[in-house]
């Protein structure tokens, strides 16, 4: 019997002491989810800005516009170049549209960022294309041979800003020999708002997106 007892005891403060455990647990997740809600806005707003990563300007051999979002990048490619920052601007990016193709307009992203420039006062004397590349990644697979072909110490790629830092990191390890200094730039987006991107459907879509391809490129890339 008092073998009985005493087995009953021992169950008995083995599970208060589980139940212990557990509730303090409980209450760190607690206190963990509440601090999240209560420092919610600024902790979303670090991750929005998280993605903006770009180098000081310096003055360039050349610099790329790349493709996607033309009107913001292009516009700042000029704004660049007009600037003095790179004698002329190359725009990359493969054809989009074969529809836009069949009416005779240059649908390709490369065409459709020179007609930005040109719009924002930008000479097409100061323009190249390079209509090549349909990711990242072959982009800066065609901007590397190109600015070697012309042997460029130094270039400037211009992004959207939300893009800046998987495009630097891209680069970083496309060009990772040394051959030649990237200078990633991120012109504003018309419709992202590192501030405030979780109040809409498409800033949260934008974001969650751009997470995974930062994972994704990491891993494979």
């Amino acid at each position: 019997m008092p073998d009985g007892h005493n087995r009953s005891v021992s169950w008995s403060g083995a599970a208060n002491v589980l139940l212990h455990r557990w509730t303090l647990r409980l209450a760190a997740l607690l206190l963990i989810v509440m601090l999240i809600w209560v420092f919610r806005t600024p902790l979303l707003r670090k991750g929005g800005e998280f993605l903006i990563r770009e180098d000081p300007l310096v003055h360039a051999d050349l610099l790329y516009v790349l493709g996607g979002s033309p009107v913001e990048r292009a516009a700042e490619g000029a704004r660049l170049v007009q600037a003095g920052y790179a004698p002329r601007a190359v725009f990359t990016g493969m054809p989009p549209n074969e529809l836009m193709q069949l009416f005779g307009i240059d649908s390709s992203e490369a065409g459709l960022g020179m007609r930005v420039a040109e719009l924002s006062g930008l000479d097409r004397e100061h323009m190249e294309s390079l209509a090549e590349g349909t990711s990242t990644a072959e982009e800066a697979a065609a901007v590397r041979a190109h600015a070697a072909s012309i042997g460029a110490d130094t270039i400037i790629v211009v992004t959207t800003e939300f893009h800046s830092r998987r495009v630097r990191q891209v680069f970083r390890k496309a060009f990772r020999d040394g051959s030649t200094v990237v200078i990633v730039r991120a012109a504003l987006s018309k419709r992202y708002n590192a501030d405030q991107w979780w109040r809409s459907e498409e800033g949260m879509i934008m974001v969650n997106n751009e997470y995974m391809k930062l994972v994704y490129y990491a891993l494979k890339h």
